[in-house]
């Protein structure tokens, strides 16, 4: 790895002038809000991800809500402030449940569910009032509670041509039976069992394609990832939210599913050509599970020493947050340490498989779910 941090945007456009780079693929929300991809194509080099303006999609729920209502994409009701007396002003006149979102990002742990008035006031004193979001959470989004099952929609696109899509879903809770607070994510798997062909082309024409269309006409076409975070309502589906990259695990999840050669769909894309490309993407099913250090997402410990046996020869394991300590031991160094997929014909398959090659991966105080696609009811 490069020792350069992914917010040093001027010391990584000089790595990539200096050691003559081909193309970029931006996979964190950070520095496509901090302009990487603006400045990386005034130094003429190559890189695959929106414009800071493009990525505004997921760094302003604001900007998002305002590209949806515009291209007539269902998504929650919602109102924004950024006055605390105003917004419980607001709220005294409605019944919980309530959905508070930090405006800007958040790392995932800006948006609260509340059951209660009182629930939802310390959410909005948080983020107004105590700012523990910084310039983030200066403004909030209220934003109606909406019912139903939930998946995640993925597309790549260069703002013109739109690939076919691919969904998975995803659990955030911590513990087993969606329990515990929400983390980056414990797992997942793709297929979605609830996603079939009449759904993927409703998502699709009503949802994906004219929010890509509508942030086109801001002179900001959005190449990269869309990732739409849905939920399927009695009144059809939902966007809840939308994310400018891949994600993650979703990544992990995904990626071992396709059949085309990623480095040139991602070169197509920032060459505005992803027309040319075919885009293929396995029958197969992917599981995936997070392994983290106990604690997470709230305190935990780190450098524990990480023992790795056997694995099913269909799985694979991904590293989030390991490192190398001075005897060369394998160790923990974050919060989600490791990610372990394994695809297959069917889900039930590759469950079986991820579960079973788990075993063979230890380090004390490890953490991981044992429900990751256990039913068809999510």
């Amino acid at each position: 790895n490069v020792n350069i941090q992914i917010t040093q945007i001027k010391e990584l456009t000089t790595f990539a002038k200096e050691n003559k780079i081909d193309l970029t693929i931006v996979g964190s929300e950070t520095p496509l809000d901090l302009g990487i991809v603006d400045i990386f194509r005034m130094n003429s080099l190559k890189i695959f991800g929106p414009s800071k303006k493009a990525s505004q999609i997921e760094s302003s729920k604001e900007f998002a809500k305002n590209i949806m209502n515009k291209a007539n994409v269902p998504t929650a009701d919602s109102i924004t402030f950024d006055s605390y007396q105003e917004s419980i002003k607001f709220l005294s006149r409605k019944t919980p449940p309530f959905v508070i979102k930090a405006n800007g990002l958040a790392a995932g742990k800006g948006v609260t569910i509340a059951t209660s008035h009182e629930e939802a006031y310390e959410a909005l004193d948080n983020c107004l009032n105590k700012q523990i979001f910084g310039e983030s959470g200066k403004t909030v989004l209220i934003e109606e509670f909406l019912e139903g099952k939930e998946l995640s929609i993925f597309a790549f696109t260069d703002g013109n041509y739109i690939s076919p899509l691919i969904g998975a879903c995803d659990y955030k809770r911590v513990y087993d039976n969606d329990l515990g607070p929400n983390t980056g994510g414990m797992g997942g798997y793709s297929p979605p069992y609830i996603l079939n062909s009449t759904l993927n082309q409703e998502i699709n024409s009503k949802i994906i394609t004219p929010t890509i269309h509508e942030i086109a006409k801001n002179n900001t076409p959005f190449s990269g990832i869309l990732y739409g975070g849905l939920i399927l309502t009695n009144q059809g589906p939902k966007v809840i939210e939308y994310n400018c990259r891949l994600g993650d695990p979703e990544a992990e999840i995904l990626l071992p599913l396709l059949d085309s050669n990623l480095f040139e769909i991602c070169q197509a894309g920032a060459e505005n050509s992803l027309s040319h490309s075919e885009i293929r993407w396995s029958s197969d099913s992917s599981v995936g599970i997070v392994i983290t250090s106990k604690g997470y997402p709230n305190d935990y410990e780190t450098d524990k020493i990480i023992s790795i046996g056997n694995i099913k020869n269909n799985c694979t394991i991904f590293h989030n947050g390991t490192s190398v300590d001075k005897e060369n031991n394998l160790i923990s160094s974050g919060g989600r340490v490791l990610t372990i997929v394994s695809t297959n014909n069917t889900i039930e398959n590759a469950r079986k498989d991820v579960y079973e090659s788990i075993k063979s991966v230890n380090f004390i105080d490890s953490h991981y779910r044992t429900d990751i696609a256990k039913t068809t009811d999510r």
